[in-house]
């Protein structure tokens, strides 16, 4: 049903910050992935995107099952919350297209081939990095850590290998580290906040992706 339209008939429907919420995951990165195609939604006449539930449902059980939920993880082992900075922020928005060509770079040498296509690596890249600077500015870096679980979540619930999501994760941690040298040169409280974060933003993808294997044993043994 992805982008039909939705009549108040067919029922309630969610909006992006509930379908959001129930998937553990940014609204941000529902919109993309609705944006693609990529999960069941539709269009209100106003040209709003809507979801229902019992869709969304089906969605996560073709996957193996449901994705990591933050309300699970009542006492956090790492904190989400760290100091803001906005102007580190911004100079990783700023980075644009250079930060995008180092981590082809890198991928490629950690992963020759890359993988997966280099539009969508570029684009899960490119979300990171949004996501990152996001949580940057706002001095809570919850919603950077759970999207970099459910990317690894998600190859572990659909059997994929698990070495491309983290290899990316890796490459991109590279990749923000020599962007950013110069930028930060002399600020290296900074320079250590981005290296911690991207560590943690690796460690969560890994962590996901084994998630998501147990997930999908457990759905593979009922």
């Amino acid at each position: 049903m992805q982008g039909s339209s939705a009549s108040a008939a067919e029922g309630p429907l969610l909006s992006v910050s509930a379908a959001a919420r129930m998937l553990g995951v940014s609204p941000s990165s529902l919109r993309s992935w609705a944006a693609e195609g990529r999960v069941p939604h539709l269009r209100t006449p106003g040209g709003h995107r809507r979801f229902r539930r019992e869709e969304l449902e089906h969605w996560l059980a073709e996957r193996g099952g449901s994705p990591p939920a933050p309300q699970q993880r009542q006492h956090e082992l790492v904190p989400t919350r760290v100091e803001r900075l906005p102007d580190v922020a911004d100079d990783l928005l700023a980075s644009g297209n250079g930060m995008l060509v180092t981590f082809d770079e890198e991928l490629e040498r950690a992963l020759p081939g890359g993988g997966r296509s280099a539009s969508a690596r570029r684009g899960r890249a490119a979300n990171a990095v949004r996501a990152l600077a996001a949580g940057l500015a706002a001095g809570d870096l919850g919603d950077c850590y759970r999207e970099a679980e459910w990317e690894g979540f998600r190859h572990g619930a659909s059997g994929q290998a698990g070495d491309a999501p983290v290899a990316e994760a890796l490459a991109l941690r590279r990749a923000v580290d020599r962007t950013m040298a110069s930028v930060l040169a002399g600020r290296n409280d900074e320079r250590r906040a981005i290296e911690r974060a991207l560590d943690r933003m690796a460690v969560r993808v890994a962590a996901g992706y084994a998630e998501g294997v147990r997930s999908r044993m457990r759905a593979d043994a009922q």
